[in-house]
């Protein structure tokens, strides 16, 4: 083939730099839209956040004597005091800025505060081991040992992989493996869940010999609960394999469980909705503006910019730096009303929620929202992705309220798939544990509350909600 020039022509979607900012910053969520923004101040000098503003910002006209001749640092002074004129109407005559800046410093002292390093297995694990004489050689094995056991408290690595890692063998790993598995919590340090469970018995005063065979030989058999077939395999009555399995079910299985509550997470709303103190039926919406500093552009330079004397490269700089900071003020306004528009349609949508709790959540998509407020589909995905809204029913993700419609029930409603999943998790939890609810049972319990779902579709929200089958629930 010989080459050859050729032409063709397409149309391409190319996004404006202010609209790539935009969509950045909407997918933030709070804390890390203010690290950007924070990072944006250092990058930009003539970004500042105002602090006690005893009046409202007077409006810069301009002096027809001094009118520069540059059309671009016209325009862009414009467009500042345009914008800024717009932030104070939006802010009903107030800066929300504004606030004590003693108030902001007690806040951010607060939040460093409560980010102290917690407590975990590990940590707990080495001031054990301090606490026991051991050889040089025996206590960098045992180092890492602890350092090989998950959170849950179990070993994941093998003696041997120890063993080559550390230049030991095998048997000294194991010596010390043993100690380890002496130390609190009990069970830690096991292999797999029926090492776990047997350090603990090992450990408990008592006859334990009859548990300790079920785990060792009949774990699969106590899982199903099959608990004819145990008392067939163990030549003892019933009521002694009842004892048995009470004394297990004691018994933790994921020692370090006792740690997970030592590791914070912080959640911070974008938004609030709560009933109006004056009127118990109204819903109130309040967007977050506690940890997004207000910005606006510096006066010494929006002065500097309109002098005649100004070189060339300086006015070059001012500009480049004023329009950066004029587009992240307007992204970030612009992610605000998103977020307070996207608010306000979950509010319309699933009012009942708000009073009533998850079972009564209506179905609601992403285009749903984003036809209402005439923004696309993935502006709408961008902008809830990540985000928390503080409700009366507590903090919610923002994906939650979203759900696909189910069937409509015989009034003529429809019906969330989420609603249909609380409905259910509901009904599971207030069974017989003696009989429990087989999933077409839970198929015709729904269908007289007016959900209809096959049975596949019971099971799989059963998967989803982590609800075991019903021979395996029966107590």
């Amino acid at each position: 083939m010989e080459p050859k020039l050729s032409q063709t022509q397409s149309q391409k979607m190319i996004l404006a730099p202010q609209m790539r900012q935009f969509l950045k910053l909407l997918e933030l969520p709070v804390f890390e839209l203010q690290q950007k923004i924070h990072q944006e101040m250092e990058q930009n000098p003539t970004l500042e956040e105002p602090e006690i503003l005893a009046e409202p910002e007077p409006i810069i006209e301009e002096d027809q004597d001094r009118v520069v001749e540059d059309n671009q640092i016209r325009d862009i002074l414009e467009e500042m005091n345009t914008f800024q004129n717009i932030r104070k109407v939006e802010g009903s005559g107030r800066d929300l800025s504004s606030a004590d800046n003693g108030e902001v410093q007690r806040r951010r002292d607060y939040q460093e505060s409560i980010q102290t390093k917690a407590l975990t297995l590990y940590d707990y694990l080495e001031w054990q081991l301090g606490m026991i004489d051991l050889p040089d050689h025996q206590r960098a094995i045992a180092e890492e040992i602890i350092g090989n056991i998950n959170d849950d408290g179990q070993l994941v690595a093998t003696t041997e992989e120890i063993a080559e890692k550390i230049k030991a063998t095998p048997d000294e790993v194991n010596q010390v493996l043993s100690k380890i598995q002496m130390l609190d919590p009990p069970g830690v340090g096991g292999r797999n869940l029926r090492e776990t469970l047997l350090i603990q018995l090992k450990k408990q005063p008592g006859d334990t010999f009859l548990a300790q065979k079920v785990i060792s030989d009949h774990l699969t058999q106590l899982e199903r609960k099959q608990f004819d077939q145990l008392s067939r395999l163990l030549q003892i009555s019933p009521q002694k394999v009842k004892e048995v399995c009470q004394q297990i079910a004691k018994l933790e299985p994921k020692p370090g469980r006792i740690f997970y509550h030592e590791k914070p997470n912080f959640v911070v709303p974008d938004a609030a909705v709560s009933f109006s103190p004056d009127r118990d039926e109204e819903l109130v919406l309040d967007i977050n503006h506690h940890y997004v500093p207000n910005l606006r552009i510096n006066s010494t330079y929006r002065e500097m910019i309109k002098r005649k004397d100004l070189d060339a490269e300086t006015r070059t700089f001012l500009k480049q730096k004023i329009q950066a900071g004029l587009d992240l003020i307007k992204a970030l306004s612009q992610r605000k009303s998103t977020i307070q528009l996207i608010t306000e349609q979950i509010m319309k949508a699933q009012r009942d929620f708000f009073s009533k709790g998850f079972a009564y959540l209506k179905p609601l998509r992403l285009k749903d929202v984003s036809d209402r407020i005439g923004l696309h589909e993935s502006t709408v995905s961008r902008a809830i992705q990540g985000k928390y809204l503080d409700t009366p029913q507590g903090t919610i993700p923002y994906k939650s309220f979203f759900s696909s419609r189910l069937e409509s029930s015989e009034n003529g409603e429809a019906e969330s798939q989420k609603s249909a999943m609380e409905r259910l998790k509901n009904l599971v939890a207030n069974e017989n544990k003696q009989k429990p609810l087989s999933d077409a049972k839970l198929v015709q319990l729904l269908s007289q509350d007016g959900i209809k779902v096959a049975r596949r579709t019971v099971a799989k929200y059963r998967g989803i909600l982590r609800i075991l089958p019903a021979y395996l629930r029966k107590n």
